[in-house]
């Protein structure tokens, strides 16, 4: 006789309390005080993180979060969700609905979303060449295009002036069109067939969501968002090819594939932590590794060998250096000093770590908190020429450790509360982004959640940072530097179509 359906219920729940038992950094043949150290390069280095977690032989030995970050926090993976992708083609290959040497434009040839009249090379392209990335599609930005299918604008968009299997080159708009047969053969969404295959059997992304594009399908390559915990299970599972808890619940031949070198990635003849190779919608590291990794530093690495699993989010859209401060900084500070056995406990080294990470918060602004110039600052209103922004006036409010940016433009009189060296939480002020589906304009007055910050370069320089940490992420800073009745102002925004008109500069005088 079956379980009932309490008693499968009540075997998920112990198998994800099992999965995300914590131990000691030491059980994990980890010094604790490597850890530390890890954490503290991090925040030294300035890379803008959200959370760590480390987990070896299933058990997690570091989970960390940014305050206002926590475990339970659902965090947009960006390109991540490629990855996902892929693992759903593994599965619908075992289901024997498609194979890798099929033509992906024959799936969609006969509903309207393939048009006859495709470029030839999109015609030939298979669904290996797809999940490799060495496509023939010209990648046409979406966000823009009248057209609200992704698939058909894909197919209708032209080709490069080679064939599929010829040259890797990053292709989002292609892992959105695998996204979309994924849903066509399988005949539910994206995450849906993802939890009928294996993530309700593992008793994870219970809470996970994929936003949607303009059409309806989900944002395949982009927008899965789910926990630090969840992406660590998925990680685990694929180290491991499939096996979870002694059950296979997916192809071991295809994960072993899908993470293997397929095909070089170079770009430049420089030495990356990207440059290891690429597999299927998945890419490699040192130490025979895989990783998915998403815009902005969402990473999920796995090494087999070591039976290890490093995920972190995080934001450093427009930060160079983030990816390989946390990556190079993992394998130097973590991998490279790891045992095969565990260590012996070590309650001073733990009592470091402790240390290290009981104060952990979001990145702020880095200056001085105060001016001199501040007091003659205070409620001051200056004009602004015609400029990039809109802005046409803007002033500042300041009281005890906290400000106010007061602006008004094309959509009327803004303000953004900021703490100085400090992050205030509130409410981004600008009207219409994207909320459910990506590149539809709301009108209901939704605004994404927010952190503001502020210092003092010098005594006349204010540098404001505003960090957008809604299930959209980006970031912007305007930077002022006043003299007598003037004061010149430049913008710079990071962000995914929004805060397009959160850049430029211009120069500003008192009213």
């Amino acid at each position: 006789m079956g379980m009932c359906y309490n008693e499968e219920n009540n075997l998920l729940s112990q198998r994800r309390t099992i999965m995300f038992e914590k131990i000691t950094p030491e059980e994990a043949g980890v010094s604790s005080r490597q850890v530390a150290e890890y954490i503290s390069y991090l925040n030294r280095r300035g890379a803008v993180m959200h959370s760590v977690l480390l987990m070896r032989h299933g058990k997690i030995f570091a989970e960390y979060y940014w305050a206002p970050f926590h475990k339970d926090f659902l965090h947009r993976m960006y390109s991540q969700t490629k990855s996902y992708v892929s693992i759903a083609i593994g599965l619908l290959m075992e289901e024997g609905k498609l194979s890798l040497s099929d033509k992906v434009y024959d799936f969609f040839k006969d509903d309207g979303r393939a048009p006859a009249d495709a470029a030839p090379y999109l015609k030939e392209q298979t669904v290996r060449d797809m999940l490799m990335m060495t496509t023939a599609g010209a990648c046409p930005y979406w966000f823009t295009n009248s057209d609200p299918d992704r698939t058909h604008m894909y197919f209708s968009a032209g080709s490069k002036s080679y064939p599929a299997g010829t040259y890797w080159e990053y292709d989002s708009a292609g892992s959105q069109v695998l996204s979309s047969l994924v849903e066509k053969l399988a005949g539910m969404k994206l995450l849906d067939y993802l939890k009928l295959k294996l993530f309700d059997r593992m008793g994870t992304f219970k809470t996970a969501t994929v936003l949607e594009t303009r059409n309806g399908d989900s944002w395949g390559d982009s927008a899965l968002c789910c926990t630090s915990r969840d992406m660590a299970s998925c990680g685990y599972l694929v180290s491991h090819y499939g096996e979870f808890e002694g059950e296979q619940l997916m192809s071991a031949d295809y994960l072993r594939e899908a993470t293997s070198k397929l095909t070089g990635n170079s770009e430049t003849a420089f030495v990356s932590h990207y440059h290891h190779g690429y597999g299927y919608q998945i890419w490699r590291t040192e130490q025979n590794g895989f990783a998915f990794n998403g815009m902005g530093c969402q990473f999920t690495v796995g090494l087999p060998e070591r039976d290890l699993v490093f995920v972190c989010t995080a934001d450093n859209q427009g930060f160079g250096n983030g990816a390989s401060i946390i990556i190079n900084g993992m394998f130097d500070y973590i991998v490279n000093h790891m045992q095969n056995e565990p260590l012996p406990a070590d309650p001073a080294a733990e009592a470091v770590l402790a240390s290290a990470t009981a104060d952990l918060k979001l990145a702020a602004a880095i200056g001085d908190a105060h001016s001199d110039f501040e007091k003659e600052l205070s409620g001051v209103t200056y004009l602004c020429p015609e400029n990039s922004t809109g802005i046409t006036k803007f002033r500042f409010d300041f009281e005890g450790e906290e400000g106010v940016f007061r602006y008004t433009n094309a959509q009327g009189d803004k303000q953004i509360r900021f703490g100085l060296t400090t992050n205030a939480f509130g409410k981004f002020p600008e009207l219409g982004y994207s909320n459910d589906r990506g590149g539809m304009r709301t009108t209901d007055g939704f605004m994404y959640d927010c952190a503001a910050s502020a210092a003092w370069d010098d005594p006349h320089k204010l540098v404001l940072r505003v960090q957008i940490i809604d299930r959209y992420f980006g970031n912007f800073h305007a930077i002022f530097g006043f003299n007598g009745d003037v004061a010149h102002v430049r913008f710079g925004k990071t962000a995914e179509d929004f805060l397009g008109t959160y850049q430029g500069s211009f120069t500003a005088k008192k009213a």
